[in-house]
């Protein structure tokens, strides 16, 4: 097995990874004040950009790529994923929703255990608990339909809780606790989209991608990820020219979108 990898907190992956966080932060900025649809495309940009952290098969200290029977199942858990959405929207949702916050609070980035919780919290429930009406409102859009109130304040708790693990791991200067800082700054200040799409790319994707070539370097990590990065970014972009021509339904595309989106998280370590 590989040595424990230590993180550094310099040199030019952990500088490369900090600079495109702060472009990332400054661009969310500029979106946010021009406001119209742009936070929405920016947010959904990021969420492209952060494509490749999940885009390898890592399993016990290990980074490949995926096999051909992995692809195979991949699309097929997708494809079931996606089904869900279109047959049962709201519990589609509450399945990927709950699968996102396990998987933010267990990714090794090598930030804290609590800063992680912290982090999902935030991205799950921070914008249901801070702008309540917008959150409402792109997540009806999401499933289709008017959503419970109770389901929406079940996210705001989760809000709370993670704003909560936030503020000690701020306190006690936990590692990553100024991610979990602008995850709470982002859901109180940013459009839901921009706000999620930002967390999701800085203070998870990011990070991911830092660790992986921390242990495995660059090439390794590259050869691992190219080819399901380039298929899954082609997916999206063709989501959404298909969408802008008219030619394939919005909620299809949400649910295809969230599907194939969800496999990578259910491949999650379990040995730690």
């Amino acid at each position: 097995m590989k040595p424990a990898v230590t993180f550094k907190r310099s040199g030019p992956w952990h500088n490369a990874g900090a600079l495109l966080s702060w472009f990332a932060v400054t661009l969310a900025v500029i979106a946010q004040i021009t406001g119209g649809a742009l936070p929405v495309y920016i947010g959904l940009i990021f969420f492209v950009l952060g494509l490749s952290h999940g885009a390898g098969d890592e399993q016990e200290d290990t980074l490949a790529s995926f096999t051909l029977i992995h692809a195979i199942a991949y699309v097929l858990i997708g494809a079931a994923v996606a089904g869900l959405f279109l047959i049962e929207p709201l519990g589609g949702l509450a399945l990927f929703l709950a699968l996102s916050a396990w998987h933010f609070s267990r990714s090794d980035c090598r930030f804290d255990k609590v800063t992680r919780i912290a982090i999902a919290g935030l991205a799950v429930g921070g914008s249901a608990l801070l702008r309540y009406s917008e959150t409402a409102t792109v997540l009806g859009f999401v499933a289709g339909e008017e959503l419970p109130r109770n389901f929406l304040r079940f996210l705001a708790l989760g809000g709370i809780v993670g704003g909560g693990f936030a503020l000690y791991a701020f306190i006690k200067g936990l590692c990553g606790f100024g991610h979990a800082i602008v995850a709470g700054l982002s859901t109180a200040f940013l459009q839901p989209v921009l706000a999620v799409g930002l967390i999701f790319l800085i203070a998870h994707a990011l990070p991911v991608q830092e660790r992986q070539i921390a242990a495995y370097g660059w090439r390794r990590v590259v050869r691992a990820v190219a080819l399901p990065t380039a298929i899954a970014t082609l997916g999206a972009l063709a989501l959404a020219v298909a969408v802008a021509q008219g030619l394939l339904a919005t909620q299809l595309a949400v649910a295809l979108a969230f599907g194939m989106a969800t496999p990578h998280m259910l491949t999650e370590r379990l040995e730690r």
